[in-house]
């Protein structure tokens, strides 16, 4: 075991859980549902972060944000969500995408591990759209044509 293992910043996961908890602020927790202008700021905010855990931003085709490593060796993907259910809670989704980026951040520049942890932020998990429509686009397991007919409940078409 190395003299110096590396260690999460507390400080650093606090100032980004709360930094994500103001874009779109409600009372007590947050209103982002999925495609909204406070998602949209959420995952670009994630997107200019990921270059602090040696990772790059791709934005693929149903909206999920993915930090890829160049890193040779296994990938261990992790993260969740930073859409929220309407006037919800604001650790439900961005918890795991923000641990997902503090383990990235620690142990991606660790020359002594091989591979690397890889960052997700999955689209429309909260399901404004569907059922997981980002976590399953990524498997293969929807198709376009039910890509294409999601609709909220305001009969709102995804963004395709």
């Amino acid at each position: 075991m190395p003299d110096n293992p590396p260690q999460a910043d507390g400080d650093r996961v606090l100032a980004d859980l709360n930094a994500l908890r103001t874009i779109g602020a409600y009372k007590t927790g947050v209103h982002k549902p999925t495609f909204s202008e406070p998602h949209a700021r959420s995952l670009e905010w994630l997107a200019q972060k990921l270059p602090d855990a040696g990772l790059t931003a791709v934005v693929d085709g149903i909206g999920n944000v993915l930090g890829t490593s160049a890193k040779a060796g296994p990938k261990l993907l992790a993260g969740s969500h930073l859409e929220s259910q309407n006037f919800a809670g604001w650790l439900d989704g961005p918890l795991g995408v923000v641990y997902a980026l503090e383990a990235a951040r620690v142990l991606n520049p660790d020359p002594t591990l091989t591979g690397s942890v890889e960052v997700a932020s999955w689209c429309d998990e909260e399901g404004h759209f569907g059922h997981f429509l980002g976590s399953r686009s990524y498997v293969g397991a929807v198709s376009d044509t039910e890509i294409d007919a999601a609709r909220d409940r305001n009969s709102k078409r995804t963004m395709r």
